[in-house]
């Protein structure tokens, strides 16, 4: 019985759920993102590998990536507070209506069919990707707007990142800066919002797919245990060692190389909902 569980196939995806976990905490810490972009897929394909329902896969996938980010927003903020970055004021202005977008998207999500699910990720992940090649941050202004025009963008934010299972950090981090606040500033600021992303956004995912008779061991709702436990020692490491590379590496080639990952993701995904 062990023999056969512990085959190469297996080990091949374990071993990707690890480095995905690394890299996904890398990412986190260096770009104030909760490394959904990487999970997802990631997820995605193990649980495709292993078998299981197709309808249900990319919404597993999405449900145990924001599990995953909770704790690595948690560490992933605090790594880059303790280097002085982030906005306590503004992220207290910001967590209410980040999480009620949040918790929006994560049960409309739930009515949605896999191939849409994955359509939406895949349309975002390549407007994500389109604008990290911008070689100039948009200027939208010198301060932040009104109340209610921001609390609309940042709403939107969250239900769009809980539609994906990322933790909004590429999103934030954009209209952020776009409004001249300090690149570090805006990635610490991400980095909390994150985790009013997650943690409402996974809630959310549980309570969609609860009564779901298809889901497969270790699942509650659209949270799957044993993906959530594979991945989640190797972000948690990895997050600190990505918050110090973002003071010390060159940010622009970083973002080209991360913007082409994502270009690739994205037309993967697109053919994988047609063929």
């Amino acid at each position: 019985m062990l023999s056969s569980l512990l085959n190469s196939e297996l080990l091949s995806l374990f071993a990707l759920l690890l480095l995905s976990g690394a890299f996904a905490g890398l990412l986190a810490g260096l770009f104030g993102v909760g490394g959904g972009i990487i999970l997802v897929p990631a997820l995605f394909y193990v649980f495709d590998e292993l078998g299981y329902a197709q309808a249900l896969t990319t919404h597993l996938a999405v449900g145990t990536s924001l599990a995953i980010i909770v704790p690595t927003s948690i560490t992933s903020a605090w790594s880059h507070y303790k280097h002085g970055s982030g906005n306590i004021k503004l992220f207290r202005r910001l967590a209410l209506p980040v999480a009620a977008g949040s918790l929006t998207g994560s049960f409309l999500a739930g009515r949605l069919s896999g191939s849409e699910l994955k359509a939406i990720f895949a349309i975002l992940a390549l407007l994500i990707a389109l604008n990290l090649f911008q070689k100039k941050h948009f200027v939208l202004g010198t301060e932040l707007p009104v109340q209610l025009k921001l609390w609309s963008v940042t709403g939107m934010i969250g239900l769009f990142s809980a539609m994906m299972g990322i933790g909004g950090g590429v999103f934030f981090t954009s209209y952020l800066t776009a409004y001249s606040l300090p690149l570090l500033s805006s990635v610490g600021t991400s980095a909390s919002l994150g985790l009013m992303i997650s943690l409402p956004g996974v809630i959310g995912y549980v309570f969609s797919g609860w009564n779901n008779p298809d889901l497969p061991p270790l699942s509650y709702g659209y949270f799957n245990l044993a993906g959530f436990l594979c991945i989640l020692p190797m972000t948690i490491i990895m997050v600190p060692q990505g918050a110090k590379l973002a003071h010390s590496l060159n940010k622009d080639i970083l973002k080209r190389w991360f913007a082409v990952f994502l270009l690739l993701m994205s037309l993967r995904m697109f053919y994988k909902i047609y063929y």
